[in-house]
């Protein structure tokens, strides 16, 4: 009788020290690697809000907003906008912006990690930091969804290794 409840016991302990084990590669980890150091991006579009808009305005980081377009200035292009401002675009319906450089991002969501050939794959809610009054909270950039810019796909990361051994490869989109 002492040795099945000392044999229940051990069995439940090891049963208690595998859920306590790391998991791997899950949302957890792939938002530390994504906030761990900036990205670097490459002509990635970013939404900007009406506050934003005005602000960057009153700031002359471009053109009080002309039809569809508020042109970059210098002073824009110093926090690398790389693109004028776009307004009253039917499809994203926010005022939205490209931007090209290394920037600190903020992860707000990671919905989906998948498996690949040689890694995983992430779908990810993320806004990169600006450090301008202007931009109080993150930028969010848009994924892409059946080949066009928008706000409401998330954004793909490749992440390569195995076991618990990953390292972020690049945005896939």
């Amino acid at each position: 009788m002492l040795r099945n409840l000392l044999i229940s016991i051990a069995i439940l302990a090891v049963a208690g020290l595998s859920g306590c084990s790391n998991p791997g590669f899950d949302s957890d980890a792939a938002k530390g690697m994504l906030e761990g150091a900036p990205l670097d991006l490459s002509n990635e579009q970013v939404t900007i809000n009406d506050a934003q808009l005005e602000c960057g305005t009153k700031n002359d980081l471009w053109e009080p907003p002309n039809g569809n377009v508020a042109r970059l200035t210098q002073k824009g292009r110093d926090l690398k906008f790389t693109d004028d401002v776009r307004l009253n675009d039917p499809e994203i319906r926010a005022p939205y912006a490209q931007v090209n450089g290394k920037f600190p991002v903020q992860v707000s969501d990671v919905s989906k990690i998948r498996d690949t050939d040689g890694g995983k794959l992430a779908d990810v809610k993320l806004g990169i930091v600006i450090v301008h009054e202007c931009f109080a909270t993150p930028l969010p950039l848009m994924g892409i969804r059946k080949g066009k810019f928008t706000p409401e796909a998330a954004v793909v990361f490749r992440f390569r290794g195995s076991d618990k051994e990953f390292t972020l490869d690049k945005l896939m989109h």
